[in-house]
């Protein structure tokens, strides 16, 4: 089973926008992101109603998981986790 962490692009904090890195994956299909700090790579998608989600893996291993969550909390950031 996989599991996502899901964010809205418009809860992440300006610095952290500004200073994110973007590019498009080797197949030019996806769009990534990854922020300082973010233990994780990010894949920007355009939901149906305009707005921008960005989805990270939720990792099996606890110490990869936990510094994810954390990382999200301490900027603030909602996340929703989908099994």
């Amino acid at each position: 089973m996989s599991a996502h962490a899901y964010i809205q692009y418009a809860d992440v904090p300006d610095p952290l926008i500004a200073s994110s890195r973007q590019r498009v994956d080797d197949n030019g299909s996806a769009k990534l992101i990854s922020f300082d700090g973010c233990p994780l790579v990010g894949q920007i998608d355009q939901l149906s109603n305009g707005r921008l989600q960005v989805e990270f893996p939720w990792p099996r291993a606890v110490e990869l998981r936990s510094s994810l969550s954390d990382w999200l909390t301490y900027h603030g950031i909602n996340f929703t986790v989908v099994m």
